[in-house]
């Protein structure tokens, strides 16, 4: 297993796509929640910070309507016709892009030395959950320099299938195995986690949730995602916050959280957190 006594990383930091777009709005960003994300970066002093963002109203609709997610061939050959999910890979792009740029204005203009980058760019996938390649030398050089990656969900090439989606979560995953930060934090639009979904009648929050060394968890969850998500909703953000935790032995601190609140902050900074508040991924 990698050694995780040398945290390279202070924190990596997801900004759900729900939590800084309206999700269900065709490219509409939630423009406070993007000027509150800028505020969790400000003065950070000499820790390596890496943020990634979903795509949230960005990028979904593109990918779901053109089967970005499932590319245009498989080992018997193509499945759908390649010029369209060509075009489809490209339109998810220009749109995910767009948001990216939005939140490195915002952060540059609040002070940061903000850097967007594009998975497009770094990873090539092999039949969408095994990475072929992976160039980590600019991002790596970027945080050394003083800089704050601002990576993003993005559709990208697969050696398998000719394209897919490499969604914010497990581009977090292999980013942690990569740099081993000290702790994780999922920022969405609620509270942490909810033993169904936290806007129907009787939902519980749940402040922590214990993952066992084969990587399972105890607690039984209802969940639900938007018909246009490609990425896998609220389970897939469990599952790949369960298995860093498990990789991790418990090195890597994980946490889920709300954006706009008032601990976000300290959560991201140092890792205080408020149970009652948000959820903590734990290793038994």
């Amino acid at each position: 297993m990698s050694d995780y006594s040398d945290h390279q990383v202070e924190c990596i930091v997801k900004l759900g796509g729900r939590a800084i777009t309206h999700k269900e709005r065709h490219e509409t960003a939630n423009t406070e929640a993007i000027q509150s994300a800028g505020a969790l970066f400000s003065d950070t002093g000499i820790g390596k910070f890496i943020a990634v963002h979903g795509a949230g109203s960005f990028g979904h609709f593109e990918a779901k309507k053109y089967g970005v997610a499932t590319g245009y061939r498989n080992s018997d050959g193509l499945t759908s016709p390649v010029k369209q999910v060509q075009m489809g890979l490209c339109k998810t792009r220009l749109s995910v892009t767009k948001l990216n740029h939005l939140l490195v204005s915002e952060f540059v203009q609040q002070g940061i030395p903000a850097v967007g980058m594009s998975p497009f760019n770094s990873y090539i996938t092999n039949s969408k959950d095994s990475y072929k390649h992976a160039d980590l030398d600019v991002l790596s050089q970027s945080l050394d320099e003083g800089y704050l990656p601002v990576l993003h969900g993005d559709a990208v090439l697969d050696q398998a299938t000719g394209c897919s989606i490499l969604g914010g979560d497990p581009l977090i995953e292999k980013l942690c195995y990569h740099f081993k930060p000290k702790r994780v934090v999922f920022l969405t639009d609620v509270n942490g986690i909810y033993d169904r979904p936290p806007d129907q009648q009787g939902a519980n929050h749940i402040p922590q949730i214990t993952v066992n060394q084969d990587g399972h968890i105890a607690t039984t969850l209802a969940t639900s995602m938007s018909g246009h998500d490609v990425t896998g909703g609220i389970m897939g953000k469990i599952d790949c916050a369960c298995r860093i935790v498990k990789h991790s032995k418990g090195r890597t601190k994980v946490f889920i959280g709300k954006l706009e609140s008032t601990y976000s902050k300290d959560l991201v900074r140092n890792g205080m957190s408020k149970p009652e508040m948000m959820t903590e991924i734990c290793y038994q």
